[in-house]
């Protein structure tokens, strides 16, 4: 199962709770991110410092992991990675863009960001993306099996939904 979406949609919590409801590995991309930049003492929104190679190297160790499967996966680029598995749920979380800045501004236990730097990561999640890999825009509906509004819905309602959609599979 991979998850990806816009900043503060969920994805994190979404992926961490399903791992642990089903008993696969848990892997992250922000994870090794968050831990690069404070290591490098370079800004969380600052993509763009963070060299092209590290980005290559984390890109591709979990695109292979998916590949293998029994795992999930919150990475911003993984459902465009894994666009031609057939084995892998790729699901897409979405969110009303002041709900997710509210959630992110409200965040105390990874980091803190302002409004300005969230926009700012943003730009250049997508700025990184389309100079290492295509001109597209990497959390496109079209990458994903299912696609989750989180706006209002809660945690465990969001993780219920791929649960199930999984175990059909």
């Amino acid at each position: 199962i991979v998850i990806s979406g816009p900043i503060a949609a969920g994805s994190t919590t979404t992926a961490k709770t399903l791992s642990e409801k089903l008993n696969l590995e848990y892997h992250s991309a922000g994870d090794f991110f968050r831990k690069y930049v404070i290591e490098h003492n370079i800004p969380l929104y600052a993509k763009n410092q963070i060299p092209d190679e590290i980005d290559r190297k984390v890109d591709k160790e979990l695109t292979e992991l998916a590949q293998k499967g029994g795992v999930v996966i919150e990475a911003d680029y993984i459902g465009y990675f894994t666009r031609n598995m057939p084995h892998v749920l790729r699901v897409l979380l979405t969110c009303d863009e002041k709900v997710r800045i509210k959630r992110a501004l409200a965040r105390k236990h990874t980091h803190t960001e302002t409004e300005e730097e969230i926009k700012l990561r943003e730009k250049g999640l997508n700025a990184k993306f389309r100079k290492l890999y295509a001109d597209e825009n990497f959390l496109d509906p079209k990458f994903f099996e299912l696609v989750i509004d989180t706006t209002n819905t809660p945690p465990e309602g969001v993780v219920e939904i791929i649960k199930k959609r999984f175990l059909e599979e």
